[in-house]
Order: C-alpha cells, then sequence, then structure tokens
C-alpha cells in the first residue's frame, strides 16, 4: 500500500516506484524495518516519509 500510494503521489508507475525503492534497498531497510512503527501513522505520513528518504538516498547513491 505505501509502494503504490507513493507512486501516485509522485506521478510514477508502481512498478517504477518499486524499481526504485529497490535499488536503494529502501523496501527492506525501511518499510519493513519499521513495518511495525510505520502502521501507527497515517498513510500520508507514510507516503511523505517514504518519498523524502527515496529523494534523499538517491542524492546520496550519486554523490
Amino acid at each position: 500500500m505505501a509502494i503504490e500510494a507513493s507512486a501516485r503521489r509522485a506521478n510514477v508507475s508502481g512498478k517504477e516506484m518499486h524499481d526504485r525503492l529497490q535499488a536503494q534497498d529502501l523496501i527492506r531497510r525501511r518499510l519493513f524495518r519499521y513495518y511495525d512503527q510505520l502502521h501507527t501513522q497515517s498513510l500520508d505520513w507514510v507516503v511523505d516519509d517514504t518519498l523524502e528518504t527515496l529523494t534523499n538516498w538517491e542524492k546520496e547513491a550519486t554523490v
């Protein structure tokens, strides 16, 4: 659900969002690792956090 909602917010396909998250290992290191904590937050908060983290990690990967 977080991946699809993030994709909609970023105006990209679910596959593209999944691929970008997977490339940064964000699915395992963020979404799975903090699964219980993320479920205490709103979907909007999770999407904001996911997209912000993805943007930051992609920038760090290109430096």
